[in-house]
């Protein structure tokens, strides 16, 4: 069956046409007609490249036409095809998402500790009591690192290893920038037997050894780190009727290249450390520096973590549903502890723990986005 297209310049008059037929008023006194004898044939139109058609129209110089009939053949019009570079640019745009991180941190995980470092054991309870009694008796401080807020984002792409009707899998790889809030988190535990509680003089003369023979004294509070990352992940994906991702789970690493920011707390100026002046400019007044100071600080150690060119591996765990997921990162080694002696080192320095460590953190929260 055969498809005729009418297009006319007509006066106002009165028509009447098939049921099976579309009329585009063009202007005041200008029609165009698709008529079709069947539904089926006005389908066949959206083969036709009506623009082409209506361009060679215009150049046609015989005035007189007013009937062209056309087979079922498409009347395409020739495109030229897009580079290689430009087909494959496309295709990897439209696997590629920009995601936002925002989130928290715990410093303990089942209420276990994250890479707890212990700087400090005294099991003998006479060097700051006298005649004590013969029971057991433990101190020992230690050091945490926690996450108390983190903003980051990122830029990944998605490549499909397998891509089925209802599931799948990708492999998905990208690369961020991370700010993280850091707090260090100090412990002193005391443990004895029951019936040393009730001696008055262990606790003011503990107090004493701790503030005066041993000056000890927790250093820094909030800290500030900035981040770098590169992030492999293989998901896993459900799919909906319609063919559109649901449910994922991800599971991946992520290598990083951080740096620390310490502000000093005032406490410190106690021990040693501080700021000093570099110089004086007439207008501003004095400009004044400080160092980053130690975490911990006494008269027989002091404990300083590294800041700069931090390289660490972040373990990461994600589960979403659509553009929204929970996301959960381990680093157990982001910075290290470095234990020193100081010049007034006494015999106490022995219950130091005198080894390098590290400190880690975990941190959970919300990704929007692919």
């Amino acid at each position: 069956m055969k498809t005729i297209v009418l297009f006319s310049l007509l006066a106002a008059t009165h028509l009447t046409f098939a049921a099976d037929s579309l009329i585009v008023n063009a202007g005041s006194a200008s029609r165009v007609i698709f008529y079709g004898k069947t539904p089926a044939d006005l389908q066949k139109l959206e083969r036709l490249d009506l623009n082409k058609l209506l361009r060679d129209l215009n150049q046609t110089k015989d005035s007189t036409l007013g009937h062209i009939q056309l087979s079922s053949a498409p009347y395409r019009a020739t495109v030229k095809p897009l580079p290689k570079w430009q087909q494959y640019w496309q295709e990897y745009k439209k696997n590629t998402f920009f995601n936002l991180h925002l989130g928290m941190g715990s410093y303990t995980f089942f209420n276990q500790p994250i890479g707890r470092y212990e700087y400090f054991r005294l099991n003998d309870p006479s060097v700051f009591m006298d005649n004590p009694p013969s029971k057991r008796y433990t101190v020992f401080n230690s050091l945490w690192l926690r996450t108390r807020s983190v903003v980051g984002v990122s830029l990944v792409h998605d490549a499909y290893w397998w891509n089925g009707k209802r599931m799948g899998m990708k492999f998905r790889y990208g690369v961020g920038i991370e700010a993280l809030g850091l707090r260090y988190q100090y412990s002193n535990v005391e443990k004895m037997e029951p019936e040393m509680f009730s001696d008055n003089r262990i606790s003011s003369a503990k107090y004493d050894y701790y503030r005066n023979t041993l000056m000890l004294m927790p250093q820094q509070t909030d800290v500030r780190a900035f981040s770098y990352n590169f992030q492999l992940m293989p998901k896993v994906f459900l799919k909906n009727k319609k063919g559109k991702e649901t449910f994922s789970l991800g599971v991946g690493v992520r290598y990083n290249v951080s740096r620390m920011k310490q502000p000093l707390d005032a406490g410190s100026m106690m021990s040693g450390w501080g700021g000093y002046s570099i110089d004086s400019d007439g207008v501003l007044g004095s400009r004044v520096t400080a160092t980053s100071g130690p975490v911990i600080a006494s008269r027989d150690m002091y404990y300083a973590v590294k800041e700069g060119g931090l390289k660490n591996f972040t373990y990461m765990a994600e589960v979403g549903y659509r553009s929204v997921s929970l996301f959960f990162n381990y680093t157990p080694s982001f910075t290290q502890i470095t234990p020193s002696l100081t010049r007034f080192a006494t015999s106490n320095a022995q219950y130091y723990n005198q080894q390098s460590g590290t400190l880690g953190f975990i941190n959970f929260g919300v990704k929007i986005g692919r």
